[in-house]
């Protein structure tokens, strides 16, 4: 899978690569994956911490403070909601098969070694993608040994929640990132059967879900997925894909089948570095578009990137800001 964590596969399968994550003050509530954007959270090295970055491009990436899990636990895919709040995925490493992972949430802001307010168990090492939607309501995808899931939990889910309802991927064979608008209709990016794709599944899908329309992509993989309030969706996507063509595509509301973009940003790195991976999208409140990618360099360590673009970015646009991430991908805006 795109994202790997520390063991095994899902959650326990990233400590191989970096995590970026977003998140600080209060969220709109006009749509998914949207907020100010002040500040980046991106996993450290031990993962167990959570480093708070300045994404205003006068700061450059400073450092404003750091969240640190429980003993035990490494950091996995986030997501926030309308008050701030910071959902953490966690896997216990070495893997207890009595508690595998654990959805943590944390208050807006929180730093040090902060007490969640909430914990969803889960028992999961496989968590692929979170997302929250504008009424609260938490998207789990966990990309399972067979068919992936996506589990919805309510806005006030706690302990050995029973969730409200859970999808079943049956033409999904890996999840890579999920979205959610405030209709609740749900944006699974991942490859499918036989093709790259971005599936959306209504409100009310449950059990062996069918999308009520799918964006095919052909040969280009997708990483991430994020929807504007006005129905604009936004992917990472690697065009042909031989990680050397990676680029953010719009693409119109209610696209569907092979659609052509409405806008590509193309994503470029520095001529001694080389792309290896695509990252999620994320939106914040004023319509600037985030995204990240895995670089490479013969003679350096790899390096997480993630750009922030102006709303009216396009083609060889430069990032209006830039910050260096320490351990993998994900990341979450706030």
């Amino acid at each position: 899978m795109k994202n790997s964590w520390p063991a095994r596969s899902g959650l326990l399968a990233i400590l191989a690569v970096t995590i970026c994550f977003a998140g600080c003050s209060s969220l709109p509530t006009t749509s998914a994956n949207r907020a100010p954007g002040s500040v980046a959270y991106m996993i450290g090295s031990p993962s167990s911490e959570i480093v708070a970055y300045s994404t205003a491009p006068d700061d450059k990436g400073s450092s404003v403070g750091t969240l640190t899990l429980p003993p035990s636990y490494w950091a996995g895919p986030v997501a926030t909601d309308s008050s701030g709040q910071l959902y953490v995925a966690a896997a216990v490493n070495p893997i207890d098969p009595l508690n595998m992972g654990d959805i943590f949430i944390y208050p807006a802001n929180s730093t040090g070694a902060a007490t969640p307010s909430r914990t969803i168990k889960l028992n999961s090492d496989e968590i692929a993608a979170l997302a929250v939607d504008p009424t609260g309501l938490l998207y789990v995808a966990i990309a399972g040994n067979s068919d992936p899931t996506v589990t919805v939990y309510s806005a006030t889910a706690n302990g050995t929640a029973t969730p409200l309802r859970t999808l079943q991927l049956t033409n999904v064979l890996q999840v890579n990132d999920i979205a959610a608008d405030a209709e609740g209709n749900i944006y699974v990016a991942g490859y499918m059967s036989p093709e790259n794709a971005i599936a959306v599944y209504p409100p009310t899908a449950t059990g062996p879900a069918t999308p009520a329309r799918t964006i095919t992509l052909g040969t280009s993989n997708v990483y991430g997925v994020a929807v504007a309030a006005t129905g604009e969706i936004f992917a990472n996507i690697c065009l042909g894909c031989y990680n050397t063509n990676l680029a953010i595509e719009e693409f119109a509301p209610g696209a569907n089948g092979a659609a052509t973009p409405i806008n590509t940003i193309n994503l470029n790195v520095a001529s001694s570095w080389t792309i290896a991976n695509g990252g999620p999208v994320r939106l914040d409140r004023t319509g600037n578009i985030f995204t990240s990618l895995i670089q490479l360099n013969s003679t350096a360590p790899s390096s997480i990137v993630v750009y922030r673009f102006g709303p009216t970015a396009t083609g060889n646009a430069v990032p209006t800001a830039q910050i260096t991430g320490k351990y993998n991908t994900f990341f979450a805006l706030n």
